[in-house]
């Protein structure tokens, strides 16, 4: 997994670390729950919150609640939810911020499509799925294009999607300015 889910995992923990002291490790509970709960069920909650945004835009609640109701119980989530400590909570709530600022953007490849660009790179550097996107994102790009942005702009809009996506992969993992570590990745 990547370094961003250790990073919040120790920012989770830094309160417990720094209340208890040299005790820290004997609060395994404590420490247990708050990850579970921070780094894998809220941001799977998070992510509910938001498909539901995407799909009903809160216009009707009992729609709402029955799309948040049945992405809840889907047994990918319920799993998830039930698992001990594990990224696929950062990634998914990486994954649909990505459709959400690419939904804000509205083909005008504007701030919202490189903050888009910003959670696919943290989304593949926690998990790797954020490379999957690269249809998605070419696909949007030439919707884009049709829609009279231009095909020089579009070219420039992907180009900077790719180094803001990029960059951010590199920065959230220090340890690929390591040629070895790169490789192994690769």
């Amino acid at each position: 997994y990547g370094y961003p889910f250790y990073l919040a995992s120790a920012l989770v923990i830094l309160p417990s670390r720094l209340i208890f002291g040299p005790a820290f490790g004997d609060q395994y509970l404590v420490n247990l729950l708050l990850l579970r709960q921070l780094i894998s069920v809220l941001p799977m909650l998070l992510s509910a919150l938001l498909v539901t945004y995407l799909a009903t835009r809160f216009r009707s609640l009992p729609l709402a609640l029955m799309v948040l109701l049945l992405i809840l119980t889907l047994p990918a989530v319920v799993r998830s939810e039930r698992a001990f400590w594990h990224p696929d909570g950062m990634a998914v709530l990486c994954v649909v911020l990505t459709l959400f600022f690419l939904d804000r953007d509205r083909l005008r490849f504007g701030p919202d499509f490189y903050l888009a660009a910003l959670f696919c790179g943290l989304a593949a550097a926690i998990r790797l799925v954020g490379f999957f996107f690269f249809l998605a994102v070419a696909g949007y790009l030439a919707a884009g294009w049709l829609r009279g942005r231009g095909l020089g702009r579009t070219l420039l809009a992907g180009a900077g999607f790719a180094a803001v996506m990029g960059l951010t992969l590199l920065l959230s993992n220090p340890f690929l300015f390591d040629p070895g570590a790169r490789a192994r990745m690769m």
